[in-house]
């Protein structure tokens, strides 16, 4: 390799170690975001607290809010031995992965299309898109990262394999089968890397027939059938009930509903602003204007699909990529929320590729600084790079805490009860007691009311988390009466909620009734008992209790 070919190679690729590095740096400075999935994954888990065999053991037999994950609760291990329980650590990692997939992606592009100016601007948006920074900078989103590390690990060994398909590649095709198992672990969305293959070999090998594109995919397709399975099964033993039933009450309600999230996903790309950790898109039910709008749209894509295919099957790939990415998190197959950023992390890399190659496809590094024809290309690329780049610096500093997040959140879904429940949950980590109540009661207003038999399983659950907060304010307050009676509201509309169990027993030691306190902090271990603080308090408890027989 010349001196000349090393530049082309590693001036793009330090720079955009450089950038990312610069631009989310920051991040280290935030806090786990412990009411929002990070006390589960990390800082309240008892399984990532030490790299052992046990812990292991957990993490392949464990599942852990709604996902079966090993990978990403073991990486978490190796976090908590570097560094202990200082969240800087783990979202230094976090950005680490990014960087390292923006890299991949980059030397991907390269590899199949050349030193192109698209090659790099891709790069650049998908590593510093504003969508980015939820994946990026919340710990809990590592599964997210890792899933695309060796996604697109296995995508570079694929391409290497399909270079000759003689005996010594066929090494390439089990090392890319062993780098999907490990995105698979990582996260279930990875279960589309065998259609990713498929259109890959279409597009870009010009491959056709049963033996060349679907044969060499049947391992690929099996494990994904398999892990599909497992995801559908961990995500339903985390809902109460067993099932998540389709938005809307059907598969038809559903789809209305996620055509006009479409539209707003593509509008999130090309325009970020009002970015959310929590998004309410209507339920649609019935067509109305907004649905059908949606679907000409749709309609506009396919036709737009149809004409790549036959006319540019390369530009073809990337525009297919990015629906592809959206499929595990479509609704299909129904889970929880409707629509995330994360959930464009995938579709980004399609995004990225295919708006920049529309832009700047043929142009050249050459061209673009000696040709005045393309100084107005450069001018946009730059200018586009910019504003993504400045709305991110603006985003990373919204998930600094919990107080920050929830605070952006209640602004853009008023009228949602989860995201008041969460902001006074923030408001109390600032120690604004009153003001946190007031949130509380807020969320508490928005949600269904009703005898308790009458209301649904998740209705329930979420006025328990309510009761159970506001129990905690008073609690903080000194008022020990007023938070009783609110944790004991909380346990009676969800039996099975441990926090609740052991923030009633902390509240009946704080009165002295330390024999109804020994019952709650019973349920609590009962429910969860590896928890070391639950564990703890309930031995105490139990001395106390002996002592005074004594």
């Amino acid at each position: 390799m010349s001196t000349y070919t090393k530049k082309q190679l590693y001036l793009p690729l330090l720079f955009l170690l450089a950038a990312s590095f610069a631009i989310f740096w920051p991040a280290l400075g935030h806090n786990f975001l412990v009411n929002w999935d990070d006390n589960q994954y990390v800082v309240g888990n008892p399984f990532v607290h030490g790299l052992t065999l046990e812990n292991i053991k957990g993490a392949f037999t464990s599942n852990f809010v709604g996902n079966y994950a090993p990978i990403q609760m073991i990486s978490y291990m190796f976090d908590y031995e570097i560094w202990g329980l200082r969240p800087s650590g783990f979202i230094l990692i976090n950005i680490l992965l990014h960087t390292a997939n923006g890299i991949l992606f980059y030397l991907l592009l390269r590899r199949l299309s050349g030193e192109k100016v698209w090659v790099f601007l891709a790069s650049l948006i998908f590593l510093f898109h504003p969508v980015q920074v939820e994946s990026v900078v919340w710990v809990s989103q590592r599964k997210n990262l890792l899933a695309m590390f060796f996604f697109l690990i296995g995508f570079h060994l694929y391409t290497l394999y399909k270079q000759g398909e003689e005996k010594p590649e066929r090494a390439f095709y089990w090392l890319c089968l062993v780098a999907f198992v490990f995105s698979l672990l990582s996260k279930s969305v990875a279960v589309i890397f065998p259609l990713v293959l498929l259109l890959f070999d279409l597009c870009y090998r010009k491959e056709r027939g049963f033996g060349a594109l679907l044969l060499n995919k049947i391992p690929f397709i099996l494990l994904a059938a398999v892990f599909g399975l497992v995801a559908i099964q961990s995500h339903s033993a985390q809902v109460q009930g067993g099932e998540t039933s389709y938005h809307g009450g059907s598969l038809y309600a559903t789809l209305l509903t996620m055509l006009p999230v479409l539209v707003r996903y593509l509008t999130m790309i090309f325009w970020p602003a009002n970015l959310s950790a929590f998004y309410d898109p209507p339920i649609k039910t019935h067509m109305d204007s907004e649905v059908a709008w949606a679907a000409f749209v749709l309609a506009l894509l396919c036709l737009l699909a149809v004409m790549l295919f036959r006319r540019k099957q390369e530009m073809f790939f990337w525009f297919a990529l990015f629906f592809v990415g959206l499929l595990p998190v479509s609704q299909i197959v129904p889970i929880v929320t409707l629509m995330n950023d994360r959930y464009l992390y995938f579709p980004m890399l399609g995004a990225a590729a295919f708006l920049s190659a529309a832009v700047v496809r043929d142009v050249t590094w050459s061209e673009l600084l000696h040709s005045k024809k393309y100084i107005p290309v450069f001018i946009f690329c730059v200018l586009v790079i910019g504003a993504f780049t400045a709305t991110t610096l603006h985003r990373i500093p919204v998930w600094q805490n919990s107080y920050t997040l929830w605070g952006d959140a209640v602004k853009k879904a008023p009228s949602v009860s989860l995201v008041h429940d969460c902001f006074g949950e923030g408001m109390l980590e600032q120690g604004q007691f009153d003001e946190a109540l007031k949130e509380f009661n807020k969320a508490l207003d928005l949600q269904p009311n009703g005898p308790a038999e009458s209301l649904d399983t998740g209705v329930r659950n979420a006025k328990a988390n309510t009761y159970n907060n506001i129990g905690a304010a008073y609690g903080m307050k000194g008022m020990t009466d007023e938070a009783i009676e609110h944790f004991a509201i909380a346990v009676e509309l969800n039996p099975g909620f441990d926090r609740a169990y052991f923030n009633l027993g902390n509240a009946l030691m704080h009165k002295g009734l330390i024999d109804q306190a020994l019952k709650s902090f019973q349920m609590a271990v009962q429910l969860s008992p590896r928890n070391p603080t639950f564990q703890a308090n309930l031995k105490l408890t139990q001395e106390i209790a002996m002592g005074q027989k004594k």
